[in-house]
């Protein structure tokens, strides 16, 4: 039995790679599908419906921004991003060492 796809809205075939693939009746098959996203892409939420054999998949996805609340709920775990904290050790040290040189050369100039 061969397995076709077809996407909606029809321009998500430019975001979705999807071969198509032969599966036998009562057997399974991993099926890659790849997300390629075109540099004029905008950011925020998207979606495409697969269709394979009659059946629909909701396919959703974001595009610089929040993984969509249906992938939280199913217990996606978004990639920790870096902590603001970290911004402020690295501007601290600088901070203090512009504070030194600024005291340095003014109490250089009393003297």
């Amino acid at each position: 039995m061969e397995v076709t796809f077809s996407t909606n809205p029809g321009d998500a075939r430019t975001w979705l790679k999807v071969s198509p693939v032969e599966i036998l009746p009562g057997e399974s098959a991993t099926i890659p599908v790849t997300l390629v996203v075109p540099s004029s892409a905008g950011p925020g939420e998207n979606y495409v419906i697969l269709t394979a054999g009659g059946t629909h998949f909701d396919v959703r996805f974001s595009v610089e921004g929040p993984p969509p609340r249906e992938c939280l709920a199913a217990g996606y775990k978004p990639l920790p991003g870096t902590s603001p904290l970290v911004f402020l050790w690295l501007i601290v040290p600088v901070v203090i060492i512009l504070v030194v040189c600024w005291l340095r050369r003014r109490l250089a100039g009393r003297l």
